[in-house]
């Protein structure tokens, strides 16, 4: 027997001790239902072609100096290098301002999105939208697309 087939006993060895442990870990504390669904479509939902636009300001954050207290909309604004995408949160739609003017937006779900247009002063609205996280692709007609981070309405 060779070096090089004893270290392959060991890689084989290796590989079915892990599939066993893998089996047992399985029964024993079972990914909860779901679970790997939502991961795979968060997984999915990333996007390589678009730049991360930043929140730079929540006024629902309580580390914010100027938050706003007491109102019932939230206002964020999300910043990806010149673009500046601006929202209003208020009874569950969405109210915003782009700072580049014309642009294709998608309002990303878990369950799929909805296409929207900003005019050429870079503002759009939706309609009522159902509870639970969101977030937006925007793709100006002069660059690259951005996408903003995931909030929840």
């Amino acid at each position: 027997m060779t070096d090089m087939d004893h270290h392959g006993d060991h890689d084989d060895e290796g590989m079915e001790l892990e599939e066993r442990l893998r089996a047992i870990a399985e029964q024993l504390d079972p990914v909860p239902a779901g679970l790997f669904d939502e991961a795979m479509l968060a997984y999915s939902l990333r996007t390589l072609d678009a730049e991360l636009a930043e929140l730079t300001f929540d006024s629902w954050d309580e580390a914010t100096a100027t938050r706003v207290r007491g109102g019932r909309a939230r206002l964020l604004t999300f910043t990806a290098g010149e673009l500046v995408v601006e929202l209003e949160v208020a009874d569950r739609r969405l109210v915003g301002r782009l700072s580049g003017g014309p642009a294709a937006i998608e309002v990303q779900r878990r369950d799929g999105g909805t296409r929207l247009r900003a005019d050429e002063l870079g503002r759009f609205t939706t309609g009522e939208l159902s509870p639970g996280p969101l977030r937006l692709r925007v793709s100006p007609e002069h660059r690259a697309p951005v996408v903003t981070s995931w909030i929840r309405i």
